[in-house]
């Protein structure tokens, strides 16, 4: 078992790592959007718009969620669980977990497919949470990747 001000310094890290990310997609978004602007073609800047939101989307998610996320952390213990990836339900980036003594899966709407591989590897998770609503907050021990989560029925 990982000592409790170990695993708030790592979520600390991971939230950390989380906040640059979340940043990174906004710049990039943001000079995708410059380099439209300097090119100065009406209609390529009326239509490069959507795509820039999209772009920016992962980092506008994060800062969005991030008080409802820290408010998980705050209010319920990390703890482990472990997990196996549920066949068939890949879409994208988003992951359907098997909780190993429940009854329910765990549906995480980011999972990068480095994470995925720590997670196929290891077999565990570390949680905090569900609320009463079902949130949860995963985080990988070994890669600093932290994301908010739904507990969903199976």
């Amino acid at each position: 078992m990982i000592p409790q001000i170990g695993l708030e310094n790592w979520s600390g890290t991971c939230l950390a790592r989380a906040d640059r990310r979340a940043v990174g997609h906004i710049l990039f978004a943001v000079a995708v959007f410059g380099v439209v602007l300097m090119i100065d073609w009406l209609w390529l800047t009326v239509l490069s718009v959507p795509v820039v939101l999209e772009l920016a989307a992962p980092g506008l998610r994060h800062f969005i969620t991030r008080r409802g996320t820290l408010q998980l952390i705050e209010r319920f213990p990390w703890r482990p669980v472990s997990v196996a990836f549920v066949p068939g339900r890949r879409i994208g980036r988003q992951a359907y977990l098997r909780v190993d003594g429940s009854e329910n899966n765990l549906r995480l709407p980011e999972l990068p497919e480095r994470a995925r591989v720590l997670i196929r590897h290891t077999g565990r998770v570390w949680i905090a949470g569900p609320d009463e609503r079902g949130r949860v907050v995963a985080m990988t021990r070994g890669l600093a990747f932290l994301t908010r989560g739904r507990v969903v029925e199976r």
